[in-house]
């Protein structure tokens, strides 16, 4: 994949480069080399990634003031930092909280605390009014003021959260859905919407046949926790954490793009995944919250965007939806420090730096071709100013680890530029810690500041490259032409 950061430098731009991979064998085994090739195309012809493609999901009610202090507030620069230091860009409120009649509407106040931490952090809201037992004319007042006060930090509104759970068929959903989306289009007849918000069901495709020709969707949407209950995972944490690092999860990822992005990329309607996270039920104790969520979250992201979705939010927070009522989440990106000044960072925000500082430009095809039970992928971008990233991961660890030593045959034609790189990793290479971990040889202090730099790539010749890779590690690349 990497070679598609000189592709622009050899004479042929249809080929693309060419790795081979040599992968250790454990100590006590001779060594041996495995080949793998890995092949990127110097342009896919696909849109560069959209500027808000990373988000997180919140509860609606992580808008209400808990003893008297708000969580999303303007004045508090260690989250601010945070969602800037994680490139977060696109933020979702409502989830279960949205829909659940023991959490109240969030009111004018809350919504002036929301929005001007939206402008302060520079994200984008996609804003979620209640469905279930919810008043249209209240929504579309709260709509109206949105509009008149906040219109440049407003993505899109929502209705409901999941409504395929009591609305059992499209046509009840849309009976119950289509009141609410009048009532805001009356009050705020310019409005966008993020819709339907779903689990389990196909209702994206039917809600973008039956309102997209009125040019008032934004996002035809759903949720997935692509790794089943959090509470089945805690029973088994190291069977667990081995389905995070399995590959055969792609499959999984292709078969729904297959029933809802491709077809609604077919139609042209915009497609996000405005929720997703490892395992619902607010995650898997010792999976979600361990290194082994980080090298997941890595690869999940990485593969969405390269199937060209306009985004993803992944659900977070201190308090989410689980088992009937809200506890602290095990996948949260961050949770409030425990001596109460910032925010101390988990696992899983780890994954959302590494993409960030990967995910420049262009989304490229790849082609990777690994020996048999090498757990090992690879993405590439190609950035504005020809710049390319490319971000290998080798998630085998344990009895399985394998390093993998990648060579990239450059060629005949010398390369007149920079390499550098940067090494996510966990320091004893443990996929069942929760601390240790480092991108760039530095972590995320609690003020939401990360110091890590690049690396540069030195190589013996102008042809040839060597890079190492770790197990339980990613690496991310850069060729500067």
């Amino acid at each position: 994949m990497l070679s598609a950061s000189f592709a622009a430098r050899i004479p042929n731009l249809f080929l693309a480069t060419l790795f081979t991979l040599a992968l250790l064998a454990p100590r006590f085994l001779e060594a041996q080399t495995q080949p793998v090739t890995v092949t990127v195309a110097p342009d896919g012809g696909g849109p560069e990634l959209p500027s808000r493609f990373l988000g997180l999901s919140y509860e609606s009610s992580m808008l209400l003031p808990a003893n008297g202090k708000y969580y999303f507030d303007a004045n508090n620069q260690a989250l601010i930092n945070a969602f800037q230091t994680l490139g977060i860009k696109s933020l979702r409120v409502g989830a279960n909280a949205v829909d659940d009649p023991h959490v109240p509407v969030p009111q004018e106040p809350d919504i002036d605390m929301l929005f001007k931490f939206a402008r302060a952090a520079g994200v984008q809201v996609i804003y979620s009014f209640r469905l279930k037992h919810g008043v249209p004319a209240e929504s579309a007042r709260l709509a109206r003021y949105i509009q008149d006060n906040y219109a440049a930090n407003l993505d899109s509104f929502a209705i409901g959260n999941e409504p395929s759970f009591y609305l059992k068929t499209f046509p009840a959903f849309f009976a119950a859905w289509k009141p609410h989306y009048d009532a805001i289009l009356k009050a705020v007849p310019d409005a966008m919407f993020d819709g339907p918000s779903v689990a389990g069901a196909n209702y994206a495709v039917q809600l973008a046949d039956a309102i997209a020709a009125g040019g008032h969707l934004a996002i035809a949407s759903d949720h997935y926790y692509f790794l089943g209950s959090g509470r089945a995972g805690e029973k088994d944490p190291p069977a667990t954490r081995a389905r995070f690092l399995n590959d055969n999860l792609h499959a999984a990822y292709e078969k729904d793009y297959a029933k809802v992005g491709a077809v609604l990329a077919a139609k042209g309607v915009p497609y996000r995944i405005d929720e997703m996270n490892s395992c619902y039920n607010g995650g898997a104790k010792n999976a979600s919250d361990t290194y082994a969520s980080t090298l997941w979250a890595l690869d999940c992201t990485h593969w969405w965007a390269a199937h060209h979705i306009v985004g993803v939010n992944y659900h977070t927070g201190e308090s989410v939806g689980r088992d009937g009522g809200f506890g602290a989440a095990n996948y949260a990106a961050f949770v409030h420090a425990p001596d109460g000044h910032g925010f101390a960072m988990r696992p899983q925000a780890y994954a959302y730096l590494a993409f960030t500082q990967a995910a420049h430009g262009r989304p490229l095809p790849v082609n990777l071709n690994i020996p048999p039970d090498f757990n090992f992928d690879a993405y590439a971008y190609r950035a504005d100013d020809g710049s390319y990233y490319v971000t290998l991961i080798n998630k085998s660890y344990g009895h399985h680890a394998q390093p993998a030593k990648v060579s990239f045959q450059l060629g005949q034609n010398a390369i007149a530029g920079t390499w550098k790189r940067m090494n996510l990793v966990q320091n004893h290479e443990d996929v069942a810690a929760k601390t240790g971990i480092t991108l760039g040889g530095a972590p995320i202090n609690t003020d939401g500041i990360w110091l890590g730099k690049w690396q540069k790539v030195n190589h013996a010749d102008s042809s040839t490259v060597t890079i190492d890779v770790a197990p339980a590690s990613a690496a991310i690349l850069c060729f500067l032409p």
